[in-house]
């Protein structure tokens, strides 16, 4: 249903500061505003932590296709769960308020880092470019092409983080009165020639955006600019860019044919995929490892910034932020900071002032995203304790397969667990069933790594700090949801939960060659931090 006419009662401003949105999310203050909506720093009374609430401008608000739009492209994202990745939690319309409920992140942008202290150093460049390829490769695994790769929507956490926002915001956008400068959908600095020419769009229009970044981090310019936006977006129909080596000449010249394959004008001379682009960077000398180091030096000389909300929002009004503390005389030289290699320009970095810089992201809910070959994994492997079958709504010996549960942490990818058969995908009568992994004590979940030999199922995941509940009630509320699992191995994001058991709540299976429905698993390892 669209936004009652009532919309100007939710607009955004202070009026709404202490409103509880879908009876959960508490408004605390506004951190930015933008062209499509008003961004609030809020607290989630249900689960007691701090989220990102994105209000809808009232006149966008009012628009019953682009509401139907925003809200069906943040519920495509929000399937996304990867670390390079923010998450989507919800969407919600109360009483002509339409939002949709993001991950909070500290931290800094490329963009305000790049305004900030010009080119990046080499190798950070090359990390940060393995960290956002990956995140796209499980983009569009998921059918879902980003539109509007760019600086301002790659973020640098204060955790070490490398993160995409804003996923789907771009197809959302088309054909709605943003008040922009510019009637294209997309940054015109990073538009793909195929996007201005109203061509077909697919995973490699990202992966054009995406040298675009690479070169203008490597260069301290993007390489086409003009006057207007239609200029800059139309110089890349007619010319190729200056080559980065003659911008740059210490760039090895296998990193400049990295960069200058991705932003080939027809797509069919790009990369065929990000999966693609990430080993390209990485046999070009890109070293992950690094990627945590960079982003952690960017967010901590952002000390000087304000408070930032969410990708192309400017800050919201408020009061000055207190002066950050002077830096600690720097130590020793220890190496620590081997990552930054002399570059083109000194790049100034300060030792970890903590900042109230708030980055609001835009994608994936905790889903399952593929995990590439050589893709840094979220935490460290913990041992298990035990497995055990979950069928609390079973009748007879309430089993699922109990004798196969040593297969999904032996190691030998070619043995199985699978649930019992089931004539019907949803189980039938049944709420689910499920497989209960206990550590030997209490860790931070990170993230859980499934291999399946058979994708498509779907499943929840609960995690207590304690032993496993006998029932489901017992275990809370899910942690995350793993949809559409696909075949090999991916990874769910957890996000840091603390727990001794885990549960795998399988909802939805798929055909087998019994002709019937099933899930399996051939390995679990759980990652904590």
């Amino acid at each position: 249903m669209g936004p009652s006419p009532s919309a100007g009662s939710g607009a955004p401003g202070d009026d709404l500061r202490g409103r509880v949105l879908a009876g959960r999310y508490r408004l605390n203050a506004p951190i930015a505003s933008g062209g499509m909506a008003q961004v609030w720093e809020a607290t989630d009374d249900v689960l007691a932590r701090r989220v990102a609430v994105k209000v809808l401008h009232p006149h966008l608000a009012r628009d019953e296709s682009f509401v139907r739009r925003f809200r069906a492209e943040a519920i495509a994202a929000a399937r996304l769960a990867h670390p390079s990745i923010v998450s989507v939690y919800d969407t919600l319309a109360d009483d002509g308020v339409n939002a949709i409920v993001m991950e909070l992140v500290t931290g800094t942008t490329m963009r305000a880092d790049l305004d900030q202290h010009g080119p990046l150093a080499l190798n950070a460049v090359l990390a940060i470019g393995t960290q956002v390829a990956d995140a796209l490769a499980a983009a569009h695994a998921a059918g879902l092409v980003h539109r509007d790769v760019k600086p301002a929507n790659i973020l640098l956490s204060a955790d070490g983080r490398v993160l995409v926002a804003d996923f789907g915001i771009a197809k959302a956008a088309e054909g709605a009165d943003l008040t922009s400068d510019g009637g294209m959908v997309g940054t015109a600095k990073y538009l793909a020639p195929e996007q201005i020419e109203g061509g077909r769009i697919d995973g490699r229009t990202d992966l054009y955006a995406l040298g675009v970044v690479l070169y203008e981090a490597l260069t301290g310019a993007p390489p086409f600019a003009a006057d207007t936006d239609a200029g800059t977006a139309l110089a890349r129909l007619h010319r190729d860019p200056t080559p980065v080596r003659a911008v740059r000449p210490d760039i090895p010249p296998g990193v400049a044919d990295v960069v200058a394959r991705a932003m080939a004008r027809r797509p069919e001379d790009r990369f065929p995929d990000a999966a693609s682009l990430r080993r390209a960077l990485l046999a070009a000398g890109a070293d992950p490892a690094q990627a945590p180091a960079a982003a952690q030096a960017a967010a901590a000389s952002a000390g000087d910034l304000v408070r930032h909300g969410p990708p192309g929002t400017s800050p919201a009004p408020g009061p000055a932020p207190a002066p950050a503390p002077a830096p600690p005389a720097p130590p020793a030289d220890t190496g620590s900071e081997a990552w930054e290699d002399p570059g083109p320009a000194p790049r100034r970095r300060r030792r970890w002032p903590w900042v109230a810089l708030v980055l609001l992201v835009g994608a994936g809910i905790a889903a399952v995203a593929p995990r590439l070959s050589g893709t840094d994994e979220p935490g460290r492997p913990v041992a298990i304790a035990g497995v055990a079958d979950f069928d609390p709504y079973g009748d007879g010996d309430r089993h699922e397969h109990p004798e196969l549960l040593p297969n999904v942490i032996d190691d030998d990818p070619a043995t199985v667990w699978t649930t019992e058969n089931y004539r019907a995908a949803d189980l039938g009568a049944k709420e689910g069933v499920g497989l209960v992994v206990t550590m030997a004590e209490p860790v931070e979940v990170q993230a859980l790594e499934l291999t399946t030999p058979a994708g498509g199922w779907t499943a929840q995941v609960y995690v207590v700090d304690g032993d496993p509940p006998s029932d489901l009630a017992g275990w809370g509320d899910p942690v995350a949801t793993a949809a559409d699992v696909p075949t090999g191995t991916s990874d769910v994001n957890v996000g840091g939960r603390r727990g001794k058991a885990v549960l795998i709540w399988f909802t939805q299976l798929v055909p087998n060659d019994a002709g019937t429905h099933s899930a399996a698993l051939s390995s679990v390892v759980v990652r904590a931090s």
